[in-house]
């Protein structure tokens, strides 16, 4: 079963997704669309599929640190930006994995623009936690060590004995890493678990959710004690 290509979000819809994950984001959670890129790119790429009610409170930093929305409007916009964004991952991933390329922030301060794959890599390397990837073969966990290399903090030593030229080198394989990676776990899951998925229909502005009933995110809670607190 083929799914058709996912849009990637626009600008204007990438800067509002940013500008929420600041406003209601703690010290804990995802601060940052490229935090956020590398965050769902390793949810869709790993041993088995993590449904919303797992990896939406971990997005804030745990099930206790989830933002009190102004109204349920804006949780709804949200949502949909946000699923929206993670089908576009699964999209290139499955159907155009060459052309899957990871959204890096970039310096621009410099003579030459750098590129910076920090935050992408503590992202991903936030949803390998989650997702308690088992041990790799060797040849596989050559291609994650690429992403720590820039996702975990006590390899920062590494980084800054690197030269620009070799830091962006190291940066130049964080893609091919990820392909590779998605590519891995594919084959390990089973029959059922390889088949595309949808993620979740997001739930749309014109549907209206009673605080009584279930929350869309899927944690099992009524939307008064979930997503409208």
């Amino acid at each position: 079963m083929k799914l058709p290509l996912i849009a990637p979000l626009t600008d204007e819809e990438l800067d509002a997704l940013e500008e929420t994950l600041l406003d209601y984001g703690n010290d804990d959670s995802v601060l940052g669309v490229s935090e956020l890129d590398g965050f769902f790119t390793a949810i869709v790429s790993g041993p088995e599929l993590i449904p919303p009610s797992r990896w939406l409170p971990a997005l804030w930093g745990g099930a206790d640190k989830q933002p009190e929305w102004e109204n349920q409007q804006q949780i709804q916009d949200f949502m949909a930006i946000l699923i929206q964004h993670m089908n576009h991952i699964v999209s290139s991933l499955m159907q155009n994995p060459e052309q899957f390329e990871p959204i890096f922030n970039m310096n621009s301060l410099t003579e030459e623009p750098i590129l910076i794959a920090e935050e992408w890599c503590f992202g991903y390397m936030r949803g390998v936690a989650l997702g308690a990837w088992p041990e790799l073969p060797e040849s596989a966990d050559t291609w994650l060590d690429a992403i720590a290399l820039h996702g975990i903090e006590e390899n920062f030593s590494v980084l800054a004995d690197l030269t620009l030229q070799e830091h962006q080198q190291t940066i130049a394989e964080i893609a091919p890493a990820a392909r590779y990676l998605h590519a891995y776990w594919l084959t390990q899951r089973t029959p059922a678990e390889n088949l595309p998925r949808e993620a979740p229909e997001p739930v749309r502005a014109t549907n209206n959710i009673g605080r009584n009933d279930p929350c869309h995110c899927g944690s099992g809670k009524k939307f008064k004690k979930c997503c409208l607190h």
